[in-house]
């Protein structure tokens, strides 16, 4: 009769509920904290790559640009034949050097723009056909939690941009645009 009274006494069973709810609830809050890492860190590995394209865009070619193929006539004649301008030619092995040197100082800046968990980023590929740049970059971030039940404890994250340089249309007077 004694142990029957014990299997039926209900006092207690509410904590183990509680317990376990308590232990999922704290899970979820570390995965969810993860995933807005990874989200925060590729947004900022997307602004990096975007930021070392552009500068690697701007390195003028400037023995291609000055050959003397224009004249004060070209952009006029180009605006009234309604004909594209020619993409501003970029020196490719400047543009390495320049994406390389961005990156490192979004690999090694303390703004904040640079988010900490972010481990140095890494160029893994590097295009120049003389009028536009496309790079691809490598990066891992570090979770602020150890996910629940499983051992990782970073990701790889990945990025590629391409920009191109074009001549603005428009009439500049001393380099000032008229429009």
């Amino acid at each position: 009769m004694k142990w029957n009274s014990k299997v039926k006494d209900e006092r207690g069973s509410l904590s183990v509920v509680i317990i376990g709810l308590f232990v999922i609830t704290v899970a979820s809050l570390m995965v969810m904290t993860d995933i807005a890492t990874v989200m925060v860190a590729k947004r900022s590995l997307t602004q990096a790559t975007e930021a070392a394209a552009m500068r690697g865009v701007h390195t003028l070619d400037r023995d291609t640009y000055y050959s003397g193929k224009g004249t004060m006539a070209t952009t006029p004649l180009a605006l009234i034949n309604k004909r594209e301008h020619p993409a501003i030619p970029i020196d490719c092995n400047q543009a390495v050097i320049d994406v390389m040197l961005e990156l490192n100082n979004w690999s090694t800046d303390d703004s904040s723009m640079k988010r900490q968990e972010l481990q140095g980023i890494v160029l893994t590929d590097f295009v120049c056909d003389g009028t536009s740049v496309e790079i691809s970059t490598y990066a891992t971030v570090k979770f602020p939690f150890m996910v629940p039940f499983t051992s990782q404890s970073s990701a790889h994250l990945y990025s590629s941009a391409a920009s191109t340089n074009q001549v603005q249309e428009g009439f500049y007077l001393f380099g000032v645009r008229l429009h």
